[in-house]
């Protein structure tokens, strides 16, 4: 009798889940979605406004309340799973979480005991509570994205998207009041925004005295994951896309980007991008942190501990904000060279692109080079390796000779002289960061840190420019042509004509976004210098951020070019060109060929 009533009941209990599974979770991933948004928005508001006790009061018990919801919804869909022991297995992460949760609370109430010392670190857990929410609320964003694929946008509207939100969420941040020490224009946070998330660098206010240490926070969250996009929002798309034929079409773009081999080694990428960018920038941290405890260059640990962490994601993502006014040339900072070099390592890490990183790091990569002997390098790999080396090689010995007497004059020895060099080229050249007075360099020094900072870093990179394979693809091309040849070959292998068509649209097509920019600064600012319009021009286009500090100065429209001109160099001329013109189909018949005079 029992067994039959306990059948029954299993019976109606698994009739009950298959009726109402699909609706259960339908209203389920509704209210996470709701919930998610509504503690977002009252987190943002905790730590951006002033607000009296009562309010923060309020805040924080809508986040225990989230909380406990996050905590129902975790068993109802348990209860709505019939697999239950895999669906554990999956959430094992949540399950950790809650069981802890649970367990601290029991203890406490029922019995008095305060497991973790809650309520002497209360501000700490809201913190992690805080953090927990905000990667809730990417989850819940991702699954949204399933639906990218009946508005049937295109991977370049989608990358542009992508950024127009990152800008628009950094911007609102930003004017919020405690993030600045005082209040700011919305043009001022625009631009801000813009160069942190097309990690540029540019700034028309202090860093280090116009914003609070929220305001650093948001910048630098806003560099990290600008650094990050061009790969991992391609990537963070295609994997929840990767069951449909929209999914397809956003692996191949992937593909295409870092230039894999095979489809499938697209669905690695964002792991490695992730790992490789961790590992990188926690050695940068650990590395300025022991260095500037041993010298007791910062007073307490945390103000220590922040300026690594600040100075370490800027440099990987090739941002250049610094929280110094002068950069590295900041009389508390100019004479350390031991951080000096650690940014030049991580610039030029972040520079060179993940896939190269990937083929000297990874460790199947190089198990299998070693299995295989003949497995070399890729030539992608060594254009960029060859092209990198020589920028900095040349770059160096032609500004020693042209600026010995100018912007290094400041320089006591040789040697500063020779390592202020190599530091002005080696971040310059992408990140930003400088070493010596800019306005001090000569009109011809200013030429050449122009035509350096317009080739920029490597594709897949964290920097901007042209991108060296461009560069090496046009000079090859130009060598071809010089010697009369009719195949552009490079390690015993053909460059294709597509490639070659590829780097000439890249160049006329930033050389003419440049010459707009500067030729729209000289109306709304005709009192600044041509040289450094020019310089401003490129160096935003380029999200370089070198800068002569004349940007500051100018006028909102003046501004807004320059935030215009960010945001097409760190979305690709080519990337905008696909995005807003019509693509058409490739007819199967030619005409005639025809002849006329050239050059």
């Amino acid at each position: 009798m029992a067994e039959s009533l306990l059948q029954r009941t299993k019976t109606k209990i698994y009739l009950h889940i298959a009726n109402w599974k699909q609706s259960v979770l339908r209203t389920m991933q509704i209210l996470s979605f709701i919930v998610s948004v509504i503690t977002i928005a009252a987190i943002i508001i905790y730590h951006g406004c002033y607000l009296s006790a009562p309010v923060i009061s309020f805040i924080r018990g809508l986040v225990y309340l989230s909380l406990a919801f996050y905590i129902v919804k975790y068993f109802v869909l348990m209860f709505y799973s019939l697999h239950k022991i895999e669906y554990v297995k999956k959430s094992w992460f949540e399950c950790i979480i809650i069981a802890i949760l649970l367990l601290h609370f029991i203890m406490y109430w029922f019995f008095g005991w305060d497991l973790f010392n809650f309520h002497r670190y209360e501000n700490a857990y809201i913190l992690c509570i805080q953090l927990y929410f905000f990667i809730i609320m990417l989850i819940e964003l991702s699954k949204v994205s399933t639906f990218l694929g009946k508005m049937n946008l295109s991977p370049p509207v989608l990358l542009m998207s992508s950024f127009f939100i990152l800008i628009v969420m950094g911007t609102i941040l930003l004017v919020l009041p405690r993030m600045t020490t005082h209040p700011i224009s919305f043009t001022d946070a625009l631009f801000t925004a813009t160069s942190a998330s097309c990690v540029t660098g540019l700034t028309v206010l202090s860093t280090a005295h116009d914003f609070t240490i929220q305001g650093q926070v948001v910048i630098m969250i806003l560099v990290q994951l600008g650094g990050m996009s061009i790969l991992s929002f391609a990537t963070f798309f295609t994997t929840f896309l990767s069951r449909s034929f929209v999914g397809l079409r956003y692996q191949y773009m992937v593909r295409d980007m870092v230039s894999a081999n095979k489809l499938s080694d697209s669905f690695s990428l964002l792991r490695q991008i992730i790992l490789f960018t961790f590992v990188i920038e926690a050695s940068g941290v650990l590395m300025f942190y022991m260095y500037w405890r041993t010298t007791g260059f910062f007073d307490g640990t945390g103000t220590t501990f922040f300026y690594s962490l600040f100075h370490a994601v800027s440099a990987f993502n090739n941002a250049g904000f610094a929280l110094w006014d002068a950069s590295f040339n900041d009389a508390q900072i100019c004479n350390s060279f031991f951080p000096q070099t650690i940014i030049m390592i991580l610039v030029f890490l972040g520079g060179i692109g993940f896939v190269t990183i990937s083929e000297f790091f990874n460790p199947a990569v190089i198990r299998e080079r070693k299995k295989y002997r003949w497995k070399k390098l890729s030539p992608g790999t060594k254009i960029v390796l060859l092209t990198t080396f020589g920028i900095i090689i040349v770059g160096s010995l032609l500004f020693f000779a042209l600026e010995y007497n100018n912007s290094l004059a400041a320089k006591n020895t040789l040697i500063d002289k020779i390592f202020a060099c190599m530091f002005q080229i080696i971040s310059g050249r992408t990140a930003g960061f400088n070493i010596i007075d800019v306005n001090a360099i000569s009109i011809p020094g200013m030429l050449l840190v122009m035509i350096i900072i317009f080739i920029g870093a490597s594709p897949g990179s964290t920097g901007g420019g042209i991108k060296t394979t461009t560069f090496f693809v046009l000079m090859k091309s130009v060598m071809a042509t010089i010697k009369g040849k009719q195949h552009i070959e490079f390690d015993r292998k053909t460059i294709p004509f597509s490639l070659v068509d590829k780097a000439y649209s890249i160049v006329v097509l930033s050389v003419g976004i440049i010459f707009a920019s500067v030729f729209v600064l000289t109306l709304v600012e005709p009192e600044t210098n041509f040289i450094n319009i020019m310089f401003e021009s490129i160096s935003a286009f380029t999200t370089c951020g070198l800068s002569t500090n004349v940007q500051a100065a100018f006028s909102d429209m003046g501004k807004l070019v320059l935030i215009v001109d960010m945001y097409i160099g760190r979305i690709g001329t080519l990337t905008i060109a696909y995005a807003l013109g019509q693509r058409n189909k490739e007819s199967r018949h030619t005409y005639p060929e025809t002849y006329f005079m050239i050059g």
